[in-house]
């Protein structure tokens, strides 16, 4: 008979229905006593569940025993990694799942290296280029659950990565306790021997057998290797051998051409839940995450990279926030399945995330600011390909003037749209001479009234106080004006002075502007009126920019028309459904009413154009309040509900921006936005983690969940020919026979899970109430709609997608009078990195500590593609996944040339020419290159 190959393990939920602090006084007793069982036994081996979170929690309390957990790591009989936490793969962005990766196996090696299998025991279901990160960090191995198609019948199977890089898959048959139980009754220890190797032949055959000792949060019992030795005793044509994941996977059998082969992502429901209802479960969480990973993924490390000074490279920051990310990655936290405190922390990690992206972004933009002169506004664009930005901003413009354009660094015009104005007299009032002291308690130093004083007049009885949001000058002795103005009204201690604080003449503007790649522009204002391409207009009912026009119908629906002829009609149906599910799953009661028909309807026009045009759209919707007592229907008492929809329109942009709000006052329901398709789909493709995923109309079932199609997009979904366009990880449905698409808006639930959830038999967790999962108050979603024809490559999806989630990064110039005296700008206009290719993606551009640059970059397309890299390239060279340099790569005139095959993700490193504020030096001899 074949060996059984015992993995005694724990799976270790960090945080989920108790909090970290209160799970990690548990793990520091597990950790106690797996050391002692280690120290005492050299039979013994365990499993630390494949993620280092664990050690350094444990470590954080028991620093002495790092000498101790390090020595049983090298002996071979403790298995620490790879990861740095067993993360959800689909509700994080791929760059996050690298950098997890990444950060567990560095770690690891502090300890004397990584288990070397791709363990990913309880995530619920499995990304489709999993393979390919796997085989990029030089793993062969993958271990899962969840998601596991009904195709594969056998322990192991070879996944594919739609690159077709691959691992050999090992399955785990009834997840990863499938031995949990073997040694729960010592005095039946042949019965239950016999019942696992029953269960276990028509998944191994004479193979090799894994039997996971471990569950959740379980401890091993302490005389393990006495019972094993005494089962084998009992049975000596069995061997049970207690052993780590990587022990068996030395001893297991390798793929053969007769085992089952699965290509791409598995989120199948045939033989285990995939609990795909956290994808809606806790917004606020998924909006946080796409906050904290966008800011730092396409804003905090490349802009830094490219325009601050090398030696400035925040690398401890950097570490802090993304370890914030990270340790929000595990499953229990980002998917909102946990207990409120827990979800209390996760946020506060995100916000802690973003605070530090966010920071160094505007470093990164006081850098090339200081360069722009006072009164301008320099842009940062995080595209790496030149395009334009949509900049709204308050400047300083004189009243006398009409008309005003902004002035390009190449003397070129462009047009602008007033927003508003700004009142001047801030302050005007009657003060008596000896009540001076009085009125300067106003001004601390310079500040006052959120400007800066810049200077003063006296004309007869009038004190004016000249204020500016910008300083100007920049140094100026405030107190010694102070003393001059108090001296005047005390030498008239009876008069009653009239004092001004005025401030200079401002308007906020709207302008497209064209940007360098990856580089910055400056603009400054300029009297005149410029004309714009594809400017907007706007009616009481419409938008309408020659690339796309918006009607709005007499329900508030929208009908889109794009230039190519594509047309959408009645889209942004807004469907309230009940929901008595859970945080895993979706269910609707017996006796569901949904309501989507509203009792009023207004439309509003708040913008005109034609720079930008938006209309608000406000309906009233009368929505039960709660689930009845029994969870069978809805309550009958209904809430008057206004959802306000506002859809943007932009001068040159292909799609419509819409921001759907509303307080929400209702628990236990689903709101959704419903769009018409311009053409009945029989599959979506949807952006996520590296890849573009063709899902069809159903889900794989078979276990006891319902296999509802719903899914998760990270970046935009299309089908039909309508792409939606996300800001952060949405969950999206084709609904009608492929008829429309469905976008959930929020989903009000009151547990974790319910043992009587309509769509899944078993609890996926314990029956605890999460009162703040009903996310009560105000809320809002916003998103793109681009129709288009063709598909999503001839659409421009993901290039619309890219400009959709990525605007530019602006300040106002701050420099020096020297450089407040020249136009233009010194690099303003000047491309840093530009990469192209179409369809290839920039996920990465950091620095290194040796001064080079890494980045990443992934081929979307289901064909070959070539990428080019153009910015002052001087060396080049091949590197790993995890950062570990490789061959050299050719550079000519300043370029490197890739091939890069179908669905590649491919990581470079380069060295490049850097100025001062290490942004490229120009090298094309015919100027900085611009957008149209």
């Amino acid at each position: 008979m074949p060996t059984v190959h015992l993995v005694p393990h724990t799976h270790w939920d960090r945080e989920w229905y108790r909090p970290f602090q209160s799970f990690r006084m548990q793990l520091v007793d597990l950790v106690d006593r797996v050391l002692d069982m280690l120290d005492a036994d050299p039979s013994f081996a365990f499993t630390l569940d494949g993620q280092l979170a664990t050690v350094d929690d444990y470590l954080e309390i028991r620093p002495d025993q790092l000498q101790r957990l390090r020595g049983q790591v090298r002996s071979g009989r403790l298995a620490i990694g790879p990861w740095q936490i067993l993360m959800d793969e689909f509700l994080v962005s791929g760059e996050t799942i690298v950098r997890n990766l990444e950060r567990g196996w560095n770690r690891a090696n502090d300890f004397g290296g990584p288990m070397r299998a791709g363990y990913l025991p309880d995530m619920f279901g499995h990304i489709a280029q999993m393979p390919q990160i796997l085989r990029n960090a030089g793993l062969a191995d993958a271990i899962v659950w969840r998601g596991v198609p009904a195709a594969v019948d056998r322990h192991r199977f070879r996944w594919e990565a739609p690159d077709g890089s691959f691992v050999r898959a090992e399955y785990l048959p009834a997840g990863y306790g499938n031995a949990a139980y073997l040694f729960a009754d010592p005095a039946h220890l042949v019965a239950a021997a016999e019942r696992f190797a029953a269960w276990a032949n028509p998944w191994f055959g004479n193979d090799p057998i894994l039997g996971m000792y471990g569950t959740d949060h379980a401890a091993p019992v302490p005389n393990l290797s006495g019972l094993v030795d005494r089962l084998n005793g009992l049975r000596p044509e069995a061997t049970v051998r207690v052993d780590t994941l990587a022990g068996y996977l030395r001893a297991a059998a390798p793929l053969t051409d007769s085992d089952p082969c699965w290509r791409g992502e598995m989120r199948s429901g045939a033989r285990a839940n995939v609990l795909m209802g956290v994808a809606s479960a806790r917004i606020d969480i998924k909006r946080a995450a796409g906050r904290a990973e966008t800011v730092l993924e396409r804003y905090a490390e490349p802009l830094t990279a490219l325009h601050v000074e090398a030696d400035a490279w925040p690398a401890a920051f950097l570490r802090l926030a993304w370890g914030k990310v990270i340790e929000n990655s595990a499953h229990d936290s980002i998917c909102g399945c946990s207990v409120d405190p827990v979800v209390d922390q996760v946020l506060v990690r995100f916000a802690e995330a973003e605070q530090i992206g966010s920071t160094l972004t505007r470093r990164a933009l006081a850098a090339v600011a200081s360069a722009a002169p006072r009164g301008s506004v320099v842009m940062l664009n995080p595209t790496p390909a030149p395009r334009a930005g949509h900049l709204e901003a308050e400047l300083s413009i004189p009243a006398e003037w009409g008309g005003v354009a902004l002035e390009m660094p190449d003397g070129s015009r462009i047009g602008t749209q007033e927003l508003s104005r700004k009142p001047t007299v801030l302050f005007d009032e009657r003060v008596l001479g000896r009540e001076a002291d009085e009125l300067f308690r106003r001004f601390h130093g310079r500040e006052v009234f959120d400007h800066s004083w810049n200077g003063y007049a006296i004309d007869g009885g009038t004190i004016t106080c000249d204020v500016d949001v910008d300083p100007d000058p920049a140094w100026l002795d405030a107190d010694a004006m102070r003393a001059e103005v108090t001296g005047a009204m005390l030498a008239a201690p009876d008069e009653a002075w009239r004092v001004l604080v005025v401030a200079r003449p401002r308007r906020a503007l709207a302008a497209s502007v064209p940007m360098p790649a990856l580089g910055w522009t400056a603009v400054r204002p300029v009297e005149g009126d410029v004309s714009l391409d594809h400017p907007v207009r706007a009616t009481e009912r419409s938008l309408d920019n020659g690339l796309l026009r918006i009607g709005v119908a007499p329900d508030g629906s929208l009908d889109l028309l794009a230039a190519d002829g594509m047309r959408a009609q009645g889209v942004g149906r807004v469907a309230d459904g009940g929901d008595v599910g859970d945080s895993y799953n979706y269910g609707p009661p017996a006796n569901d009413v949904t309501v989507d028909h509203p009792t009023q309807v207004r439309v509003e026009t708040e913008l005109a154009g034609p720079v930008v045009g938006r209309l608000r759209v406000v309906r009233t919707y009368d929505w039960p309040r709660s689930a009845s007592a029994d969870l069978s229907a809805r309550s009958r008492d209904v809430d008057a509900t206004e959802v306000s929809m506002t859809v943007e329109l932009r001068a040159g942009e292909p799609f419509a921006r819409v921001t759907v709000s509303f307080d929400n006052r209702a628990d236990d329901h689903r709101v959704r936005f419903h769009a018409p398709l311009p053409r009945r789909a029989s599959a979506s493709y949807a952006e996520g983690q590296f890849a573009v995923v063709e899902r069809g109309l159903t889900g794989e079932g078979g276990y006891r969940e319902e296999p509802i199609p719903t899914f998760p997009a990270h970046g935009w979904v299309d089908a039909g020919g309508l792409a939606i366009l996300l800001d952060h990880i949405g969950e999206y449905e084709l609904t009608a026979g492929g008829a429309e698409i469905a976008l959930t808006l929020l989903r009000s639930i009151g547990f974790i899970s319910r043992y009587a959830n309509p769509y899944r038999l078993d609890p996926a967790g314990p029956e605890l109430a999460i009162p703040n999962a009903q996310m009560r108050g105000p809320w809002s979603i916003s998103f793109g709609l681009l129709p288009h024809a063709g598909d999503w490559t001839s659409g421009g999806v993901d290039a619309a997608a890219e400009i959709y989630r990525h605007p530019p990064a602006w300040a106002h110039g701050s420099g020096s009078a020297a450089a407040s005296a020249s136009w233009p700008p010194a690099g303003a206009g000047d491309d840093a990195l530009w990469l192209r290719g179409a369809h290839v993606d920039l996920s990465m551009l950091r620095r290194r500590d040796d001064g080079w640059l890494d980045l990443r970059l992934v081929n979307l397309a289901g064909e070959a593609r070539k990428a080019t890299i153009t910015g002052g390239v001087l060396e080049a060279r091949e590197t790993s996944l995890l950062g570990e340099p490789g061959a050299a790569l050719a550079v000519s005139d300043g370029q490197l040339r890739l091939d890069l095959r179908a669905a590649e993700v491919r990581t470079v490193q380069l060295r490049r020419r850097e100025s001062a504020l290490g942004r490229a030096d120009v090298l094309d001899a015919a100027g900085p290159r611009q957008s149209g």
